[in-house]
C-alpha cells in the first residue's frame, strides 16, 4: 500500500485496483460517496481519524449526518459544483470539529473512475 501517496495526480486509477481489505491498509482516510453524499465505503484509518466505527457510518450522508461541518463553500460547495460539472479534483486544508477534539487535515476531493462515485481523502496534518 506504500506505493498510493496522498494527492497522487492518478489515485482514482490506483483506487480502482483495491479491495476494500487493502483500502482499510492505506495510511490515509478513506471515504467514497455518491452523489448525494451517501457513505459507502469508510476505511478503517477514516475511523482512527474521527473516532467513529466504520461499518456504522455506511448509508449515512457524510455532509449532513456525520460531518456537518464540512457544509461550507471549502467543500461541500467545492464537492456539488465537481459533480455538477461532471468533474471533481480538489485539494484543501480544513478542520474537523463535529463531535471530536478538532483535528487539523488536507483533504482531497476526487471523482472516482466508477460513475456517480467520488473520493474524500484524508491525511492529518
Amino acid at each position: 500500500m506504500d506505493r498510493i501517496r496522498f494527492q497522487a495526480q492518478d489515485i482514482e486509477n490506483e483506487m480502482a485496483q483495491l479491495s476494500e481489505g487493502q483500502i482499510d491498509q492505506l495510511p490515509f482516510g478513506v471515504i467514497q460517496i455518491d452523489a448525494q453524499g451517501t457513505i459507502l465505503l469508510y476505511n478503517t484509518t477514516e475511523g482512527e481519524i474521527s473516532g467513529r466505527q466504520p461499518q456504522n457510518m455506511l448509508g449515512r450522508n457524510f455532509f449532513s449526518d456525520i460531518a456537518p461541518c464540512t457544509r461550507t463553500d471549502t467543500l461541500y460547495g467545492r464537492f456539488r459544483e465537481g459533480v455538477q460539472k461532471g468533474h471533481l479534483d480538489t485539494v484543501c486544508e480544513y478542520t474537523f470539529d463535529y463531535k471530536m477534539a478538532p483535528t487539523k487535515v488536507k483533504v482531497h476531493l476526487k471523482k472516482a473512475r466508477n460513475q456517480d462515485r467520488y473520493w474524500i481523502f484524508v491525511k492529518r496534518l
